[in-house]
């Protein structure tokens, strides 16, 4: 700050008249102290935040008995850098941070600012060279709205050529020109068209299809599921209500589950279809789904102020109207199909037989409290997702951390996908195979063209496993 200062009066000495050099000095050094006033502001309000990140994960992160207990709390000027300090790295991958929590917010009430289509990123072997293909689009977004559907292929965005280096950004902007690709003969050719996309506000309802097959004497429901997001007031909830009163209008005797692209979300959700789907005598409010187990600091005060069946220790199958009370359920899972996916299909499997058909998923048994600024107003707009607890089955299983293990193991082919509900969909045709004994004439799997599947850094967010505990952030907000 000083050079500038001495080079800002050089100048100013040189081209004005004598009587301005007083009042140039001056507003130079005005500035150099105001500026120096905000520095100090910034790094202070930093500083508060980063007291803020841990204060909090002293209480209630899982592994709180690995951070140091001395912080010299005034070096800590980069928030996001100490939080990542803080996460226990040897086990935990999942905690997350972020400075814009409207955005995070928005993201799980199913109402972010979106295209309204899911990529996958692709990778050309022995290149740098990204594309995307489209898993699935969301009803009356910009996106079904462009004509942009599942199997789609993009190329460039704004006519640049994605790479390792740029894809995600080129992604992430707002509106842009999509150049569009074709598959064929194990290439993917340049389609020599395009479309423009502008992200506006959605309605992301994760129930995006359902349907019934009558084959041989079955019915078997099928529903495309692809987030647990309960939406506000529970809208989404309805909606896959309303989806279970058709299969129970239906006489469905059989339910596949589609998972592929169901990175998690809200255990609220995941707890409500469970109950939609168990035989109705475990669906009834006094059978454990899963239990929580939380650092040794949160368990000992639940146990003692709560007692051992509290329902922050043990989540129970709640009663519901809308059950199918079936015996049996398939799943259909990719690796991508985490967190709440995976308490959903572990949580059934000591009451019916479950059946999982696809890819070893993720493997996450864990799940973080979505802890923000709580005052009124906020002092800032940071939030964090720190891993809160371990959940385990009725039968203590717990750990997956390779994931869990597919029954019928098949990779999904993205490259060559079909519409949802098609028999020609070869994960699907091989579910209704397994209910009904009838082999189906689908599309099997073929010779993929060279190319691997990158991370969705969004997917890898929505796979912290959301416990919805106001009662008790609250508690700890006012220690």
């Amino acid at each position: 700050m000083a050079i500038l200062s001495n080079t800002l009066y050089t100048v100013f000495n040189r081209i004005v008249p004598a009587k301005f050099i007083l009042f140039s000095v001056v507003l130079v050094l005005t500035l150099v102290t105001c500026n120096k006033d905000d520095d100090d502001e910034d790094q202070a309000a930093k500083i508060e935040i980063s007291q803020w990140i841990y204060d909090w994960m002293k209480d209630v992160y899982f592994w709180n008995e690995t951070l140091p207990t001395v912080v010299d709390i005034r070096k800590k000027t980069d928030p996001e850098a100490f939080f990542y300090e803080l996460v226990y790295e040897p086990e935990d991958s999942w905690s997350y941070i972020t400075d814009d929590y409207a955005s995070l917010s928005a993201e799980f009430s199913g109402t972010p600012v979106s295209m309204g289509y899911s990529p996958a990123f692709g990778l050309f072997s022995n290149t740098n060279k990204v594309f995307i293909i489209v898993e699935y689009v969301y009803p009356n977004s910009p996106a079904s709205k462009a004509g942009l559907k599942r199997g789609d292929i993009i190329l460039t965005i704004n006519g640049e050529t994605m790479d390792t280096g740029n894809y995600y950004d080129l992604y992430s902007q707002n509106s842009y020109t999509a150049g569009l690709g074709m598959y064929a003969n194990n290439t993917i050719y340049d389609a020599g068209r395009s479309i423009t996309l502008t992200a506006t506000t959605i309605t992301a309802d994760p129930l995006i299809y359902d349907t019934i097959f009558s084959i041989a004497d079955k019915k078997i429901g099928y529903m495309v599921y692809t987030g647990f997001i309960t939406g506000d007031n529970n809208e989404f909830l309805a909606t896959l209500d309303l989806a279970f009163d058709r299969f129970k209008n239906g006489n469905v005797t059989d339910l596949i589950v589609d998972l592929r692209y169901n990175p998690g979300g809200q255990i609220d959700a995941s707890v409500h279809l469970a109950s939609n789907i168990a035989p109705a005598g475990v669906a009834n409010g006094s059978n454990t789904f899963v239990t929580f187990l939380y650092n040794s600091l949160l368990q000992s005060y639940l146990e003692k102020e709560e007692g051992p069946d509290s329902e922050n220790l043990i989540c129970k199958l709640p009663a519901s109207a809308h059950n199918i009370n079936l015996s049996r359920v398939y799943f259909l899972t990719t690796y991508y199909t985490a967190s709440a996916s995976e308490l959903l299909i572990i949580g059934l499997k000591p009451y019916m037989d479950v059946t999982v058909i696809g890819e070893w998923t993720y493997g996450k048994y864990t799940g973080s409290w979505l802890i923000y600024d709580f005052d009124t107003p906020p002092k800032h707009n940071w939030a964090m997702m720190p891993i809160v607890i371990k959940y385990a089955n009725a039968q203590g299983y717990t750990d997956f951390r390779n994931g869990l293990q597919p029954d019928q193991e098949m990779q999904d082919n993205i490259i060559e996908a079909k519409p949802f509900g098609s028999t020609e969909d070869p994960m699907l045709a091989t579910a209704i195979e397994a209910v009904t004994g009838t082999s189906l004439k689908s599309t099997r799997s073929v010779e993929k063209p060279g190319y691997r599947q990158l991370d969705n850094k969004l997917k890898k967010l929505k796979r912290n496993l959301f416990v919805n505990n106001t009662e008790l952030l609250n508690l700890q907000h006012q220690k």
